[in-house]
């Protein structure tokens, strides 16, 4: 049998949230919240402590693999898999907006998106967002993945998926790991290369966004943009 002071306590929370979405909480109100969804006769105000004093935010519980999330004590395989739906189901709603939205003119719903596919990942990726011609989104994809501080990118590859997608548009994306928010030389010369290789086919590259940490740039809001 439940005590009546946890029982009271999970309903204050559920309460509070009812009234005031997660105004206020903190990340282990967060996690605890999910946890009394999944596990429902013992107080996990432990558990979700444990959780960030192991994984540090609110994110790196939400990225860690479910094997690892099974490693602290308290959570089993259902609550582990239920934290990574969580998850999922973040990320295809942010999908879902990227494909729903009309134009891609605002850099904020991909500044979203990238956050959570990309944030704190350890390794680079590159990827691209295709657009037609009214710059609505056909496909988001992540195109090469490389080591902790480089990914070897190909243009021709991003190009010639552009062209199998019948895309007019392209928003290419990469993070670094570390955490260096400027673009290196390297970054600026291989969107000059993106740019001139797809003016010839008649498809526009419309930016470039790095994430570093929890910030997403963009290089025409940056000034990196090539001349």
């Amino acid at each position: 049998m439940v005590d009546d002071s946890i029982q009271g306590h999970r309903a204050r929370l559920k309460q509070r949230f009812a009234e005031h979405g997660l105004d206020g909480f903190h990340d282990y109100e967060v996690l605890e919240l999910l946890l009394t969804y999944v596990i429902p006769r013992k107080d996990v105000k432990p558990i979700a402590k444990r959780l960030l004093k192991q994984f540090k935010t609110l994110a790196g519980v939400f990225d860690a693999e479910v094997q690892e999330l099974q490693t602290v004590e308290g959570l089993g395989q259902v609550s582990a898999q239920f934290l990574k739906l969580v998850r999922a189901t973040h990320l295809e709603y942010l999908a879902s907006e990227l494909a729903e939205k009309p134009k891609l003119d605002s850099p904020d719903v991909v500044k979203d998106w990238l956050r959570v596919t990309l944030q704190d990942k350890s390794i680079e990726y590159f990827g691209a967002l295709f657009t037609d011609q009214q710059h609505r989104c056909i496909s988001t994809e992540i195109l090469f993945e490389g080591t902790v501080d480089r990914a070897v990118v190909y243009p021709r590859t991003v190009v010639k998926r552009a062209l199998a997608l019948d895309a007019k548009g392209i928003i290419i994306f990469h993070n670094h790991p570390a955490g260096t928010a400027v673009a290196s030389e390297q970054d600026i010369a291989l969107t000059q290369q993106l740019i001139e290789a797809c003016a010839t086919l008649d498809i526009k590259l419309l930016d470039h966004f790095l994430l570093a940490g929890k910030q997403v740039l963009s290089f025409q809001e940056q000034g990196w943009w090539p001349k």
